[in-house]
């Protein structure tokens, strides 16, 4: 028998049994404790605990939050925030539809709800105004060719005659027409 055979025999009858027969150095693989709410990052990831679970972040955490309907109307604790209807006015106001209606009706009975729904209508028209904006000044930048060439060989001019800077100025001026012609009737934003 060994030494460390006869070591493995002195501990199991001494009672010591989980002593160890030899010593090692070298390699020490540290382990460090996380607590709830611990963000780190490891191997190009960003982790967290929640609710006892490791868990990745991702970049569309932020936009499930902001869709994310809670269980109640966190202003007045209505508990039937899954009705469609309810998640819709959830989603536009950041109540019920209870609270809405309590609101539109102290609007209305203030005199002020007019000028509410054209501010609401307003808010509305530029965004969509800015969003359809972006997503043209997007087409525009990767316009690359002024020319396609069709399966048969033949070469189509779709450019109209119009470069680039053309049509983005043609697009800012329809954009400030718009503008300033909006009235407050969401018929003359689309």
């Amino acid at each position: 028998m060994d030494k460390k055979g006869i070591q493995r025999m002195r501990n199991i009858v001494s009672g010591n049994y989980s002593d160890k027969t030899k010593i090692s150095t070298g390699y020490g693989k540290s382990r460090i404790v996380r607590s709830e709410g611990d963000v780190w990052e490891d191997k190009g990831k960003t982790w967290t605990i929640k609710n006892g679970i490791r868990q990745t972040i991702t970049k569309l955490d932020a936009a499930r939050e902001a869709i994310k309907v809670p269980m109640e109307c966190p202003k007045c604790g209505d508990p039937r925030m899954q009705h469609h209807a309810y998640k819709a006015m959830y989603k536009k106001y950041g109540m019920c539809l209870n609270c809405v209606m309590k609101l539109e009706k102290e609007l209305r009975a203030s005199g002020k709800y007019e000028e509410f729904t054209k501010d609401l209508a307003k808010s509305d028209n530029e965004a969509w105004i800015k969003d359809k904006t972006e997503e043209y000044y997007d087409w525009l930048s990767t316009k690359d060719s002024e020319s396609y060439i069709t399966e048969a060989g033949d070469i189509e001019d779709w450019s109209g005659g119009k470069s680039k800077e053309v049509l983005k100025t043609e697009f800012d001026t329809k954009v400030e027409e718009l503008k300033k012609n909006w009235n407050g009737d969401t018929e003359t934003s689309t």
